[in-house]
């Protein structure tokens, strides 16, 4: 969307990254809310916006990209729990159960905000037809981009 060129560097996760841009070894990052929340609160790392399409109530005052004036940018971070294809329906809508009730929980959901986490929980069906549509969403991005893997 910037129209910019821009050296991907593969980190193994939040921790390796977020070292080096504390420490001034690469210029900026896009990494989670929840992995920078502290670093943030701490002053280490100062963030430039937000990659939903809407302001995060842990970061009201932090505009989207959107906002920046990038018009239709998303990328979201998720996590979710999968299993085997084969595994018995009655224990996916057991764990389904168990994880939705915990996600429910006051504290818990007070400790996921504090780090900008939302919109967790929901249906197995609902789950699966996220991803299909996450995944859509980059493969275009990947084609449209003509985005290729150096593997030097």
């Amino acid at each position: 969307m910037a129209e910019t060129q821009a050296l991907h560097i593969p980190y193994k996760g939040s921790g390796p990254v977020l070292v080096d841009l504390i420490a001034g070894h690469i210029t900026y990052a896009f990494e989670t809310m929840s992995a920078a929340t502290l670093h943030i609160q701490s002053g280490k790392v100062i963030p430039l916006a937000q990659t939903r399409t809407k302001r995060s109530p842990a970061y009201p005052n932090l505009p989207t990209m959107e906002q920046l004036g990038f018009i239709g940018f998303e990328a979201t971070a998720w996590y979710g729990l999968m299993g085997p294809a084969n595994l018995d329906q009655k224990i996916v809508a057991k764990i389904n159960a168990d994880v939705n009730t915990i996600l429910r929980k006051p504290e818990i959901m007070a400790k996921l905000a504090e780090v900008g986490a939302e919109d967790g929980g929901g249906s197995p069906a609902a789950f699966s037809k996220f991803i299909v549509r996450d995944r859509s969403q980059w493969a275009k991005l990947v084609k449209d981009a003509k985005l290729q893997v150096d593997l030097n």
